[in-house]
């Protein structure tokens, strides 16, 4: 009998991803500080990114086995995540100010552009994150609102549309209007309560593996 050929081990699009966005980091950021400080925020975000379409079964449905494409954006994402993450460290300790928003901003277009995405539409789409991590850290500390709609920016970088951002004004202090208002198109990517929990344990994975990247000796 003819000898079957050995399967190919499916690729790992996220550290293709990794790898790519890491690159990136020499020709766009310039002091050696900052770049640790960017490779931090792409480790924990390949970390969280990577937990939810294995760990939430709503993405996994989505997720239909991955791509290149679908890896980047929900790096993209989570890298975000881990940005703002950063920030809500920080925003007890320094009053906010036109020139810290500025910082963030500029990090934000380092982020998309890392990704490929050096657009205003990648700065809004953190500082809506951003403002939705505050409300829900400051009023709604189970996270639970926040959690559905990263779900739902997750389902989006799959290429499935769960929430009509059109409908949608930052932070999002109930989920009742959005259902009222017909913004959300599909529930069940973002609906799980274990799926939340899965989240939300990726995105402390990421916080770890962040931390434990700047402390690394260069």
């Amino acid at each position: 009998m003819p000898r079957s050929r050995p399967k190919k081990p499916a690729p790992d699009y996220f550290d293709t991803v990794l790898a790519g966005a890491g690159e990136r980091i020499p020709g766009l950021i310039a002091d050696d500080s900052s770049r640790r400080f960017y490779r931090a925020l792409l480790a924990g975000g390949s970390v969280a990114a990577r937990a939810v379409p294995n760990q939430c079964l709503g993405i996994k449905d989505v997720w239909v086995g991955g791509d290149d494409k679908k890896a980047l954006a929900i790096t993209r994402l989570f890298t975000m995540m881990m940005l703002s993450q950063c920030y809500r460290w920080l925003s007890g300790k320094e009053p906010a100010s036109e020139e810290k928003n500025k910082t963030r901003e500029t990090a934000a277009l380092n982020i998309g552009c890392l990704f490929g995405d050096g657009t205003q539409a990648a700065v809004k789409e953190f500082f809506d994150i951003d403002s939705q991590f505050k409300y829900d850290l400051e009023n709604k500390s189970h996270l639970v609102h926040m959690g559905s709609l990263i779900l739902a920016k997750a389902s989006d970088a799959c290429g499935h549309r769960s929430i009509d951002w059109s409908k949608v004004s930052f932070p999002v202090k109930s989920l009742k209007p959005l259902t009222s208002s017909r913004a959300i198109v599909d529930s069940a990517p973002i609906r799980s309560p274990d799926d939340i929990r899965a989240l939300w344990a990726g995105h402390a994975a990421g916080v770890k593996a962040m931390n434990n990247c700047y402390q690394e000796p260069d």
